[in-house]
């Protein structure tokens, strides 16, 4: 079962502990600063269409340097501004496109993998041939449940059925997707450090959830639960131990750094708007954009890309060799 170290946010004195309530919360929290980056970013990205007066045309613009006459934009301090925010908004939405495509594909190949080397179906677990107890559940829009025959043969009856109790909640909770939303999010939103905290929160409160789910319907109670922890050889949150033993109460959402997140959005899109109503910028897109002659532009990305395939292949290389 996975488990994680990562502190939760200050409990709140008094209230039951509900960890599928909290990570429902956290989870909202989340999607709301998610589209309000998303929205922020189109935002600020829109606000640059509307400030730069692109051309096809030769600009007027130019300057001599060696002989060679180049062009160049011209922009004052307030389209300067609206560039860099813009520059920011497309990154962020190109990492998360980017992080879609590479989480979706990622968790396709492992499921494929997974499934070719899985021996046997237990009740709708895929058994896999490894000789270290593992039990997890993965897949983004089809989630799982695997366990390896170590578990099978390691645990007895009632921590086998807490620890299948504890993926299957997984499952039906479709936790491995919410994850990889908030590690997504929190990668392409990395400016705002309430999502870091909210990603890490979750982490825990699916783990959480998942023990009070087997606590529930597992025939062993919590001895089972208990056992099935001490057999996985990942260590063991403090939560989650607290939790077994009742002394966990209500987490508190953490609303201050949501706050001066959302914050940093609002001033982001502000300060485009501002911008943007002054901001004067002018470029062109006559090629060849920074040289009158074309073929100076070409022999110039000669030497980069011939640089970046040769670091490309020496890293395959160093990868090559680090899995032999």
């Amino acid at each position: 079962m996975a488990t994680t170290t990562n502190a939760l946010s200050t409990a709140r004195p008094g209230r039951v502990a509900d960890p599928a309530a909290d990570a429902r919360r956290v989870a909202r929290a989340q999607c709301a600063l998610g589209l309000l980056g998303t929205a922020s970013s189109l935002f600020v990205v829109l606000r640059l269409a509307e400030t730069w007066r692109v051309s096809a045309q030769a600009a007027s613009h130019h300057i001599t340097v060696l002989g060679q006459t180049l062009s160049y934009p011209e922009a004052n301090l307030a389209a300067v501004l609206v560039l860099v925010l813009a520059a920011g908004g497309l990154a962020a939405l190109g990492s998360v496109v980017a992080g879609i495509v590479r989480e979706v594909m990622a968790s396709r190949r492992l499921a494929r993998r997974l499934e070719a080397l899985a021996t046997d179906d237990l009740d709708g677990a895929l058994v896999l041939p490894e000789e270290r107890p593992r039990a997890f559940c993965l897949g983004l829009l089809r989630p799982r449940v695997y366990v390896s025959t170590g578990a099978l043969s390691g645990l007895e009856g009632s921590a086998l059925a807490a620890v299948l109790a504890h993926e299957r909640h997984h499952l039906r909770r479709r936790d491995p997707l919410r994850l990889a939303t908030g590690r997504l999010l929190a990668r392409a939103f990395f400016f705002l450090p309430a999502l870091d905290v909210l990603a890490a929160d979750q982490q825990i409160l699916a783990e959480l959830s998942a023990d009070a789910g087997a606590l529930a319907v597992a025939p062993g109670g919590r001895a089972g639960l208990a056992g099935a922890m001490l057999a996985f050889e990942e260590g063991i949150a403090p939560e989650r131990v607290d939790q077994l033993l009742g002394h966990t109460r209500g987490r508190r959402l953490p609303v201050l750094i949501c706050l001066g997140s959302a914050a940093v959005l609002a001033l982001a899109a502000t300060l485009a708007l501002l911008a943007g109503q002054v901001a004067h910028g002018t470029a062109t897109l006559s090629p060849p954009f920074l040289s009158s002659r074309p073929c100076i532009v070409v022999l110039a990305t000669i030497p980069a890309l011939a640089g970046a395939l040769v670091l490309r292949a020496r890293r395959r290389a160093h990868v090559g060799e680090g899995a032999e």
